[in-house]
């Protein structure tokens, strides 16, 4: 597998290849559908299977929505998408793509540089200057310009079509198992642990600060965690939230308690996955009160999920 970040970087050899293009945003189960459709044709035909990808979401950067967050960073997209094991994944900055009009993005970009013989797209592909191109479209093209067009039916789950933004849907409204389920895996951040205020430590429960730059964080609120740091598995007590009692946060930060674990993380990586949410994140009315909440949150989750191995 080789990864490469601009079409300058086109390999030579290409001779015929399979492609599936879009976002990818999460890596969910629709997703594994069009990338297994494109390895399965270029096996069959001796030919390349290809992921195309962008470095920023189209809705940002035509403005549809400022906020938006990925579900995974980039760099998490990237790692996941390799575990498919296709031969090439490009990652193109979509600022620089953005103006050029539909057919000549699949002619001059598709066709010439890559030799597209297929192509596997949902039923809600759009592409090209303003997304002016779309399926019917892409239909057409291909008759002209020599190419296999599959399109793939959405995939549902409880009746609804998976999709990136209803995970991030259920990832705010703290449904982890049915985002869980559209992705088609447990879901987990990675980030670094920074320097906090230290007041955990000085209410007995001293936490990691995680530093998460780009990822859609879940609900805010008390979860119970599993931890994976060197290789071994923890149990954890997570906030995520403003910290009223105490931090008066003004942006939503991530801790974690890690039950067991007695060694100094600052500047290290840690992984933590989400098992179940527990409660919304309150304002006490005193330091001692949110103590003894602590503690009743620390036993429900060793009572719990003390046997959660990290697999």
């Amino acid at each position: 597998m080789k990864i490469i970040n601009s079409l300058r970087n086109v390999p030579r050899g290409i001779k015929k290849s399979a492609i599936t293009m879009g976002v990818f945003d999460g890596v969910h189960v629709g997703h594994a559908r069009l990338i297994e459709s494109v390895k399965k044709w270029a096996k069959k035909n001796k030919g390349q299977s290809i992921i195309i990808t962008f470095k920023q979401h189209p809705d940002t950067y035509l403005k549809k929505t400022k906020d938006l967050k990925f579900i995974k960073s980039l760099g998490d997209r990237i790692k996941i998408l390799k575990k498919y094991g296709t031969d090439l994944i490009v990652v193109l900055d979509f600022k620089k793509v953005a103006g050029i009009e539909a057919e000549k993005f699949i002619k001059e970009v598709l066709v010439k540089k890559f030799k597209m013989k297929y192509i596997a797209a949902g039923m809600d592909f759009i592409f090209g200057k303003y997304g002016k191109g779309n399926v019917k479209f892409l239909k057409g093209l291909s008759r002209k310009h020599g190419f296999k067009v599959n399109l793939i039916k959405d995939v549902r789950i409880n009746n609804e079509k998976v999709s990136s933004q209803a995970i991030r849907h259920y990832l705010k409204k703290g449904d982890i198992k049915t985002a869980e389920k559209m992705l088609g895996r447990k879901y987990e951040i990675e980030g670094k642990v920074i320097h906090g205020r230290h007041i955990g430590f000085k209410l007995g429960f001293p936490t990691a600060n995680i530093k998460i730059d780009y990822e859609e964080i879940p609900a805010h609120g008390v979860w119970a965690t599993l931890v994976n740091y060197g290789g071994k598995s923890f149990p954890g007590a997570a906030n995520i939230g403003f910290a009223p009692t105490l931090k008066h946060e003004v942006k939503p930060a991530i801790e974690v308690f890690i039950m067991g674990l007695h060694k100094n993380i600052y500047g290290r990586r840690i992984k933590v996955r989400f098992l179940q949410r527990i409660r919304d994140e309150k304002k006490f009315a005193s330091r001692d009160a949110l103590i003894r909440q602590v503690r009743r949150d620390i036993n429900f989750i060793r009572k719990n999920f003390n046997g959660e191995k990290w697999t």
